[in-house]
């Protein structure tokens, strides 16, 4: 399914909602927006959604709170195709509080940036659990868990995000992925079992990369290419090639490992 934003239509199903300012709504249907401004709490499941001509099942411009439910999709039009979850658009947006499963990415945070995403759980993903794109700055990822996703818990494709206290478990491909990503900070994070790295950033510079823990992946527990990055007080056992891998020009310190590739890392 393509990324790009197509706009924004009702769709199937809805769950019912409260809503506070600007406007009362009785509920929220798939497709829907909760506009700027606005903050609606999410009474009841809202799924299944499929994609029809909306993208994903919820744009956010405000805050969203899941109310400790759950948003679904499925293909209903059986086209080969489910919408993106939960869209943060423009700036300063809020998801918290529920679960996203089955959807395209399950949580896609796009637009300016300064989001923040906190206490959701992504499962299910066709894609990514949670997807930052290239174009989007300065948004927190925090105390989230991404687990059986059929690519990446977490990709981070944006500038000077913060992915914190996370857990990544399970995932088709790393638990953690920043790939051509700069000035990231992945701060106590745990990644365990995931097909291939714990965490990998492949080619930014300057992210920081601190205090994680990263067991039992296929592949590296942390694996770090680029230049400039910090990898610093990290744990990894029991990965596949490698607890610990990647470029000589980036600084690693007080982690603690069985394995390294290559020798520059200690």
């Amino acid at each position: 399914m393509t990324r790009t934003r197509l706009g924004i239509a009702l769709g199937l199903a809805a769950g019912v909602v409260v809503a506070t300012a600007p406007a009362a709504r009785a509920q929220l249907a798939c497709g829907g927006t909760v506009a700027k401004g606005e903050t609606v709490t999410l009474t009841a499941d809202l799924g299944p959604c499929d994609g029809g001509s909306a993208d994903s099942a919820v744009i956010i411009d405000g805050i969203l709170d899941l109310g400790g439910h759950t948003v679904f999709c499925a293909d209903n039009n059986i086209d080969g195709e489910v919408p993106d979850g939960l869209y943060l658009r423009g700036a300063k947006s809020q998801a918290r509080n529920g679960t996203v499963s089955n959807c395209d990415d399950n949580v896609y945070v796009g637009g300016p940036g300064k989001h923040t995403v906190e206490g959701i759980t992504s499962n299910g993903a066709a894609e990514d659990g949670f997807y930052i794109a290239s174009t989007t700055a300065k948004n927190r990822l925090i105390g989230n868990t991404s687990v059986v996703n059929a690519d990446d818990g977490f990709e981070c494709r944006g500038t000077k995000n913060k992915i914190e206290g996370n857990n990544a478990s399970g995932n088709g491909e790393d638990g953690i992925d920043l790939p051509d990503a700069d000035k990231n900070k992945v701060l106590n994070n745990t990644t365990t079992g995931n097909a291939d790295d714990g965490i990998e950033a492949t080619t930014g510079t300057k992210n920081k990369i601190l205090g994680n823990t990263s067991t039992g992946n296929g592949d590296y527990g942390i694996g770090v290419g680029g230049d400039k990055n910090k990898v610093v007080g990290n744990t990894a056992s029991g990965n596949g090639t490698a607890d610990i891998g990647g470029n000589c020009t980036n600084k690693y310190k007080n982690n603690t490992f069985v394995t390294s590739v290559p020798s520059c890392i200690k």
